[in-house]
């Protein structure tokens, strides 16, 4: 039996990715950075310790383990903490590494984010270790985490995206897919772009009110707008700047795409944004 490390456990991504792991064929650890933690991680995985301040965690946490699935957040210098994890896993004999990254990474990419992602794929990549990578575009989550409040008490919900067509992605297609790509051997040394289906956000309000059974509305703010907004709600300024940069593409149709990548690992379509909301419908009950 192999022995699994999910970097990035307690997160909405490593979350879903060790629900998915639960009850194959592996023993799973998560890393965690305290006794706090453990409860979440607790029903589906053996809590490690693993704090990226403290490197001798790391290699305490990839001792054993055959293969790792890293997933960061948002941040500035997320080749660093891959290279930390390279190198903890390189020490260890770790013989596989699944990286979730980012729609468009690209050392030399037109936004911030996509550089980001692009120089972290590329220690990865540039390591020896095998690797797979997934490349996931904008998550159905974020309806939860950034707009739930507002559909909730104002039937609405605010982004600068104009009319465009961008794709959305269900967290747990990204874990299903990492999770086959963790326990077989097919799929060493692929990068995978994982879209989600296509909609403009007219198109989601519309399905979101359809499920909830009232109107709820997309709002077309104002660029200035949301960036206050953002600001107000105490970002860092360098983590407002990406999500403008993130936005303004979108607006241009950058992410007007659909791939098959899903569809040819599990043989399924990507879950669709009425499934999601089906599924998810007591994060959008109104407070009104």
């Amino acid at each position: 039996m192999e022995n699994i490390l999910v970097i990035g456990a307690t997160g909405s991504t490593g979350t879903e990715v060790l629900k998915h792991l639960h009850n194959l064929n592996v023993q799973v650890f998560a890393g965690v950075r305290d006794e706090a933690s453990h409860a979440k991680v607790n029903p589906y995985a053996q809590p490690v310790p693993l704090d990226f301040t403290k490197p001798e965690t790391v290699h305490e946490a990839c001792a054993g383990k055959d293969r790792i699935f890293l997933v960061t957040p948002l941040m500035q210098n997320p080749d660093e903490i891959t290279a930390l994890v390279v190198e903890a896993a390189k020490a260890n004999g770790v013989r596989h590494i699944v990286r979730s990254s980012a729609a468009g990474a690209d050392p030399n990419g037109s936004i911030i984010m996509a550089r980001w992602a692009g120089a972290s794929e590329a220690v990865l990549i540039d390591s020896g270790i095998p690797f797979t990578i997934l490349r996931p575009h904008s998550f159905l989550q974020n309806f939860i985490t950034a707009s739930s409040y507002t559909i909730r008490t104002q039937d609405a919900y605010y982004l600068p995206l104009g009319n465009a067509h961008l794709a959305q992605l269900d967290l747990a297609d990204l874990a299903e897919v990492a999770a086959i790509a963790l326990t077989t051997e097919d799929h060493l040394g692929k990068i995978y772009e994982l879209s989600g289906l296509t909609y403009t956000s007219v198109e989601l309000a519309e399905i979101l009110s359809d499920v909830m059974g009232r109107k709820i509305s997309y709002i077309d703010t104002p660029e200035v707008d949301t960036r206050n907004a953002l600001l107000s709600y105490q970002l860092p300024e360098w983590m407002v700047d990406s999500l403008m940069e993130l936005y303004y593409i979108i607006k241009q149709g950058w992410t007007d795409t659909y791939t098959d990548d899903f569809k040819n690992i599990t043989g399924k379509e990507y879950t669709s944004a009425r499934t999601f909301f089906e599924k998810n419908r007591e994060y959008f009950i109104s407070e009104k």
